[in-house]
């Protein structure tokens, strides 16, 4: 009885602890659209184009870096003036620089720069583990991990004068390796220099805050019937006849339906809780260094991550 009592009054402790925390971090920052700046990268569709957006509607100096020149008119069409767009190559370092002077001139001051959205990101779906090749690793590293790095390192001389906000994009792929071709290993890398950064701040003081935002599956591009489809058959017709031999056609396309049934149950079509989870980070007086965003995030990958590695690959396989 004394252990149901002392349990009890723990559970009661850890909910009161729990309230507590979601009342302080529930407040924003003053003035948020005052002399603030934010510059999200990967705009031409998906999570930053719906956060420029969002912070559009809310007043907030928003610039929006895209890709593609057809990314770049959709947002000036679909916003106001606060919005501003770049064209950017995350993995180009001149197209960072580039973009590093047009926001300098482009902001008030350098202390106006207040966050900087690593979104810009890339899956490269194979199938199988053994249809990747390197060119699928290098490219999707180049985009989600030294892409966002490139941007960190560029910007950060103007985030450490506003005190501001770092937000960098990974994955529930990036807590639990679930994604083949390169996907998770590029997420596993950013959640590393992440937390190396936000660490490493503190040695000389810099007011700045690191936040990691952590989204399961949502109903994007990314996630669609379409690009799962193109991706896996892409992979497997660039096979060997020998390696076709051993993974006949009929198995890529049970690979592909299973990937498609795996994100109809999984993909939630509600992708305004990460960017949500984005703006929270960027204005919060009180910002969480990592958000998990998703039911499956939270029930599912997060949980699986602590869990023996037997267990976890039995269930993943399932």
């Amino acid at each position: 009885m004394d252990v149901c009592i002392v349990a009890m009054v723990i559970l009661v402790v850890l909910i009161i602890l729990k309230l507590i925390e979601i009342s302080f971090r529930r407040s924003y920052i003053d003035d948020i659209t005052k002399d603030k700046y934010v510059l999200i990268t990967g705009c031409d569709t998906g999570f930053g184009n719906e956060l420029a957006k969002q912070l559009d509607l809310k007043g907030v100096n928003v610039i929006a870096t895209c890709l593609t020149e057809k990314g770049r008119r959709d947002i000036e069409q679909t916003s106001s003036g606060r919005v501003m767009t770049l064209l950017l190559d995350v993995t180009k370092h001149e197209s960072i620089i580039n973009a590093y002077g047009r926001v300098k001139s482009i902001i008030p001051n350098q202390s106006a720069l207040w966050g900087v959205v690593n979104n810009a990101g890339i899956s490269v779906t194979p199938g199988q583990f053994e249809w990747s090749r390197r060119d699928d690793y290098e490219k999707t590293m180049a985009v989600n991990f030294f892409g966002a790095v490139d941007v960190t390192l560029t910007f950060l001389p103007l985030l450490k004068k506003s005190g501001g906000r770092l937000v960098n994009v990974t994955s529930c792929a990036g807590r639990i390796a679930a994604v083949t071709g390169g996907y998770s290993e590029s997420k596993f890398a950013l959640e590393a220099f992440s937390d190396i950064i936000r660490r490493g701040r503190k040695l000389f003081g810099y007011q700045y805050r690191v936040s990691i935002i952590e989204p399961g599956f949502f109903a994007t591009k990314l996630t669609s019937r379409d690009c799962i489809t193109q991706s896996v058959e892409g992979s497997w017709n660039r096979l060997s006849n020998e390696e076709k031999e051993e993974f006949p056609e009929r198995i890529m396309h049970e690979c592909i339906e299973r990937k498609v049934n795996a994100m109809d149950y999984l993909a939630s079509n509600d992708t305004s809780q990460v960017t949500n989870a984005m703006e929270h980070a960027l204005f919060a007086k009180w910002p969480k260094s990592r958000y998990s965003v998703g039911w499956d995030a939270k029930l599912l990958w997060i949980p699986l991550s602590y869990m023996p590695s037997c267990i976890a690959d039995t269930l993943l396989k399932w």
